[in-house]
């Protein structure tokens, strides 16, 4: 059986084995994207955990950040470049993650926050951000968000933000150099989906990076896991030490480790 036909399996695998279908939710691989699992629905103007008011956009993105390792303190976070600085409302993050060594742009990806200034689209004189759960070929984002169409709740749209913070970097597996006589780190294959790179394997690990569907990555070794994602159990060691779902990679197995690849 060819390579196709084993994806194909894959995917029909998926739909067979599923216990529960989102309707009109893209496939991704964030963690609970696209579903209101924020733990303090119904509940406003409360101090959450983060130091950010209950029931509005930025305690809702804090608490997603906070799934992909990225947690407040106090409404303040510590960046890349050492320095600290304080998130107030939602029109202010932009500057504030910039003054602390993140990337700011205007090209939207797989869990970055889109922010809009006050006044922007329509946004409250505070500004506003929303989580980014999806992202199309013509660059619209689909976003996820409190307190903008639904007040104080809930909601889903697709949209092009002025502005996009990357708290969690969108990074590529650069393939090692050409082999010397020695062995190569992994055997080349290729994302079948975007991927969140995790530190260890299953969902419960922290996200390290994300992939974009087809990038080439390399696979060291397979370790079957209690974290089953459609319908796998298998995860791939990649050559730089991370994990990711056999289920959005090329190889030809489902649900067994792969010809050539050896247990970890």
């Amino acid at each position: 059986m060819d390579r196709d036909s084993f994806s194909l399996r894959k995917a029909l695998s998926a739909v067979m084995g599923a216990t529960v279908l989102l309707l009109g939710v893209p496939a991704l691989t964030v963690s609970a994207a696209g579903v209101n699992d924020y733990p303090y629905r119904g509940t406003v103007n409360k101090l959450d955990p983060w130091g950010f008011y209950t029931g509005y956009c930025t305690s809702f993105v804090a608490f997603r950040l906070t799934q992909e390792g990225v947690t407040f303190h106090g409404a303040s976070l510590r960046g890349p470049n050492g320095k600290t600085a304080f998130f107030g409302n939602g029109g202010s993050w932009d500057a504030a993650a910039a003054s602390i060594g993140y990337v700011v742009d205007s090209h939207p990806t797989v869990g970055s926050v889109a922010v809009w200034h006050g006044g922007e689209d329509r946004a409250w004189w505070g500004g506003h951000v929303a989580y980014v759960m999806a992202v199309d070929a013509a660059g619209n984002a689909t976003v996820e968000e409190y307190n903008w169409s639904n007040y104080v709740r809930y909601g889903q749209r697709t949209a092009r933000a002025p502005r996009y913070i990357h708290f969690v970097a969108t990074t590529k597996v650069t393939p090692p150099a050409p082999p010397k006589p020695a062995a190569p780190a992994g055997h080349p294959y290729r994302t079948t989906d975007v991927v969140r790179q995790r530190s260890g394997p299953g969902t419960g690990y922290r996200t390290v990076g994300i992939l974009p569907a087809g990038q080439r990555i390399m696979i060291v070794c397979q370790v079957r896991s209690a974290s089953v994602v459609r319908g796998t159990a298998v995860w791939d060691r990649l050559s730089d030490g991370s994990y990711v779902t056999d289920y959005y990679t090329s190889t030809p197995a489902f649900n067994r480790f792969s010809p050539g690849l050896s247990g970890c």
